[in-house]
């Protein structure tokens, strides 16, 4: 993805389902019919025991709460009868939970949630890709984000937020996740569109302290998506100012919420989320994973789950998922060089 800020183009890589429709978009489908990937025409092995998703981020975060919806539903519906647990290891910009998983190869009983911070950190900070050593096992979820400032704020859209911050440079701060996280992309994309510079403040756990931050008035803004934002403008504690999407929402509460593109702002952006398996994972339980990922993005609680969080479902089963997260990775190093944030 050249740094024209448009969503990182996965249509001919996996199928993407909204909430409201179903599209593939492989050169063999028609347009409209919901095509689901086969699984692996080979041997499957089963892991035995209790399996653990290890997460970087701190409980209540989004991709927390992403991969404990996908343990209870694979438990749940009984896709997976093994019990599946989410293990918090934060730290480093999810360094600390990649290490874990890079750990232990070939260990059959570790997953790993793969977000946006996974790709962004090594680029940032000139290491070796986490991404490409762990085995993949399917891209799952898109979901848009907003830009959020407190109830009580001046600042009624982000066209104002913009012009306030080419008043005076650094008097507005915005709160977020690592350097290089998607906070950090989104905080430099409206510097760059803007023409301006904002104070950046990071906290290395996400979630409630950067939340903390703006109701405190640490910060003049935040970057959330839906689900974690919902609580807050439903409670009267924040308002949302922009949505960075393509088109806005659909939904009732965020349908009048413009996008940035609309107050000439151009901001484009979104997170991709997947799960991995540890390094050198014996191929038969990758096709196991994928039999039972394919069946779970087949049911109604995942439709529900899709809805609930404000995500669109954007499956890749395994034997795709490499090519597809290779694409959300060179949308993260366009960006971030063409940013001046990469170190590689």
């Amino acid at each position: 993805m050249a740094w024209t800020r448009r969503p990182i183009d996965l249509q001919s890589a996996y199928t993407i389902v909204s909430r409201r429709t179903c599209l593939t978009f492989a050169a063999v489908a028609a347009l409209g019919l919901c095509v689901q990937a086969p699984a692996h025409a080979q041997t499957m092995t089963a892991p035995e025991g209790s399996i653990e998703i290890t997460v970087g981020s701190g409980p209540g975060a989004t991709p927390d709460v992403i991969m404990r919806r996908v343990a209870k539903i694979l438990n749940e519906d009984k896709i997976v009868t093994n019990p599946i647990v989410v293990q918090n290891r934060t730290g480093g910009g999810w360094t600390v939970a990649a290490n874990y998983v890079l750990g232990h190869p070939g260990n059959k009983n570790i997953l790993f949630g793969v977000v946006p911070t996974v790709y962004a950190t090594p680029i940032v900070q000139g290491l070796p890709n986490t991404y490409e050593k762990v085995t993949p096992l399917a891209m799952l979820a898109r979901i848009d984000l907003l830009v959020i400032v407190r109830a009580d704020s001046p600042y009624k859209t982000l066209a104002d937020f913009v012009k306030a911050a080419k008043e005076k440079e650094r008097a507005l701060s915005m709160a977020g996740a690592n350097v290089g996280s998607t906070d950090h992309i989104v905080n430099a994309l409206i510097e760059k569109a803007g023409g301006v510079k904002l104070n950046y403040v990071p906290f290395d756990g996400g979630g409630g302290q950067i939340i903390s931050s703006l109701l405190g008035g640490v910060v003049t803004a935040i970057t959330l998506p839906p689900d974690e934002a919902m609580p807050l403008l439903q409670g009267g504690k924040a308002r949302a100012i922009a949505v960075l999407s393509e088109q806005r929402l659909t939904e009732p509460s965020l349908k009048d919420v413009p996008t940035a593109r609309e107050q000439g702002v151009d901001v484009v952006w979104g997170q991709y989320y997947g799960i991995a398996g540890a390094p050198q994972l014996d191929p038969t339980v990758v096709a196991w994973w994928q039999d039972k990922f394919t069946k779970m993005v087949a049911t109604p609680a995942w439709a529900a789950m899709m809805k609930d969080m404000y995500l669109t479902s954007a499956y890749v089963p395994a034997n795709e998922a490499r090519p597809a997260m290779d694409k959300v990775y060179q949308g993260f190093a366009s960006v971030l060089s063409e940013l001046g944030l990469a170190k590689k």
